[in-house]
């Protein structure tokens, strides 16, 4: 199971929609819905970089096989 976001899709969706109409700054609309505006900067240019299903939650975490760990390891430990 994913992680949970602490703001839903839609909030965002119209936080970032509130900054490009020009109807605030990033500081006061990150304070209007109690967020850092470095937050919302990320998700400004993340939603102009690839629309609205960018904050789209994901059902499971990334992981990865077994094999390429190992791979990884080994090649940290041969090169570092």
């Amino acid at each position: 199971m994913g992680r949970k976001p602490k703001v839903n899709k839609e909030v965002k969706i119209q936080a970032c929609k509130d900054y490009l109409d020009g109807k605030g700054t990033f500081k006061s609309i990150a304070n209007s819905i109690g967020v850092g505006d470095d937050s919302l900067r990320m998700w400004v240019y993340a939603f102009q970089m690839h629309g609205d299903n960018v904050f789209d939650i994901k059902e499971s975490n990334r992981s990865y096989s077994k094999k390429f760990k190992l791979q990884n390891t080994i090649y940290l430990i041969l090169w570092y």
